[in-house]
């Protein structure tokens, strides 16, 4: 059963949870929230949010526990719709009292910055909701105290760290197609299922191959199958879902199609941004992010090592806790660029991990005229212990500019970015093994471009036993995978000889 052709919304989504007749609903006080941010609920947000927000009489509690919301990339008020949510929940009157909301993104990091300059940033501009919270800024204890006894933080929240404190009532997993399974619902959940009206909302774009390749976003996957099945059983409690999508098959460049899936166009988008990004993106990408399909992409040979190899050290919760270093890197036709870091963990093996395209600079992102800037803002932010430049090869531009401002910058000779492949590559062809004390590791992220870039990759032999990696044909790109050569090598010349202790890392 979706919602089309019989709802009352001018796009509705193509598979949603429909609204229960007689059902009392919370949905209007969180209109009446988006009234005082400024920003009134569109039609389709107030629909979400009376459906969202129903009681069921059965057991005078919220119809659905859980709320699963897909759309388009700008143009179905997803942000916005979640900002109303969390703001009502803080300020609401609930049967259990203060209420504890949790915001989680992409990353730690990407959490933290919308929280501090999108939510806390807004909320101090309203007049009448500015005096009812205190901000606390502490790094990695961020939170708005409000008045009432809510609490309102942003945090990393996986299996491992749990992070989730004494309760939860409502915990919102944003950007839920960068979970590649479901250890953060289930950190999250001990911490809710104390809570009689907790609700967890998870909120998310379909992504595309450049963004994350298939078969690495499961946790969204799974959810979106589980809500559509759940609408065409007729369901209506337990998960609601809004999933905004074009019908497969539809034209991908008729702005009908568009129409038909952002019910934010024309009001949040115009259609000639929409008709720009048709045009510049790969259409897998447009077609994913913009109507909501699943990408297909054949699967490469793997050359340089195996696939499964690789796979295996994947580790969504690695993290540096003693000195970095910075590896920067641009393609050799100048239209993209790279910034990597490695360092090593609590554990003794190493992290590697691309930090931009993909923090603040947005995936895709042609041009390196971004480059200098963010490399300051990283060396100001993290202090690494050096950045490190192949001098032979395009991001030397950066060697003297880097150099002026007194930063150091170490430019590796030949013999030595050699031996450091092969360092690397020691560190990833062999399975992990916690028996083996002698052997470091070195796990990632399981980012698309860092992924792309290994499978991409062929050995070259230079005599004596070494080699160098190259592009496995002239269409490869490899550079992320050589930010992350360089930025190792970086830390074996220029980091201390011993790990710190991980608590004093940031």
């Amino acid at each position: 059963m979706m919602m089309r052709p019989n709802s009352p919304l001018r796009c509705p989504p193509l598979f949603g949870t429909p609204r229960t007749p007689g059902r009392v609903t919370l949905g209007e006080g969180m209109g009446e929230i988006a009234r005082r941010l400024g920003k009134p609920l569109m039609e389709h947000q107030q629909y979400m949010a009376d459906v969202a927000l129903e009681i069921d009489p059965a057991t005078g509690l919220l119809a659905y526990p859980e709320v699963v919301v897909i759309g388009p990339r700008q143009n179905t008020g997803k942000s916005e719709w979640l900002f109303d949510l969390m703001t009502h929940r803080c300020v609401a009157k609930w049967p259990e009292g203060a209420q504890r909301v949790l915001y989680t993104a992409q990353t730690a990091d990407e959490a933290r910055l919308r929280w501090r300059d999108v939510h806390l940033t807004r909320l101090l501009k309203t007049r009448t909701i500015k005096s009812m919270f205190t901000p606390r800024l502490a790094l990695n204890r961020e939170a708005m105290l409000w008045h009432n006894g809510s609490h309102w933080s942003p945090i990393s929240t996986t299996g491992k760290t749990g992070g989730t404190g004494d309760t939860i009532d409502l915990g919102v997993i944003d950007e839920a197609w960068s979970r590649p399974d479901f250890r953060t619902e289930l950190s999250m959940g001990p911490a809710m299922d104390t809570r009689d009206w907790s609700q967890l909302v998870i909120a998310s774009m379909i992504p595309g191959i450049t963004r994350a390749k298939p078969g690495t976003w499961t946790y969204l996957k799974e959810k979106r199958r589980i809500g559509r099945a759940r609408v065409e059983a007729g369901v209506n409690h337990g998960v609601a879902i809004f999933d905004f999508a074009a019908v497969e098959g539809s034209d991908p460049g008729d702005p009908r199609t568009w129409y038909s899936c952002m019910p934010g166009l024309g009001v949040t988008a115009a259609e000639a941004k929409i008709a720009a990004r048709f045009n510049s993106l790969p259409l897998v990408d447009f077609c994913a992010e913009y109507l909501g399909w699943e990408p297909v992409e054949t699967v490469a040979t793997w050359t340089l090592l195996p696939q499964v190899t690789w796979d295996k050290h994947l580790d969504v919760d690695s993290a540096i806790v003693g000195p970095m270093a910075l590896g920067v890197e641009i393609t050799e036709d100048r239209t993209q660029a790279y910034i990597g870091v490695s360092g090593r963990r609590a554990d003794g093996h190493w992290h590697g991990e691309i930090v931009e395209p993909g923090r603040k600079i947005p995936i895709g992102t042609l041009g390196t005229e971004w480059l200098e800037r963010r490399v300051l803002e990283l060396l100001e932010v993290w202090k690494p212990c050096t950045t490190v430049i192949d001098k032979r090869r395009p991001a030397s531009s950066l060697i003297v500019p880097l150099t002026n401002l007194g930063y150091d910058v170490y430019t590796p000779n030949g013999p030595e970015i050699t031996a450091a492949c092969g360092q690397l590559y020691d560190r990833i062809c062999y399975e992990p093994n916690p028996e083996r004390e002698d052997l470091t590791h070195l796990y990632h992220l399981g980012q698309n471009s860092l992924d792309r870039a290994v499978s991409m990759a062929r050995k070259v032999e230079a005599g004596a036993g070494v080699f160098t990696f190259v592009r496995r044909n002239t269409e490869a790109d490899i550079s992320p995978l050589y930010t992350i050569v360089l930025a190792m090598l970086g830390v074996e010349v220029k980091g201390p000889l011993t790990v710190p202790d991980p608590e004093i890392f940031y």
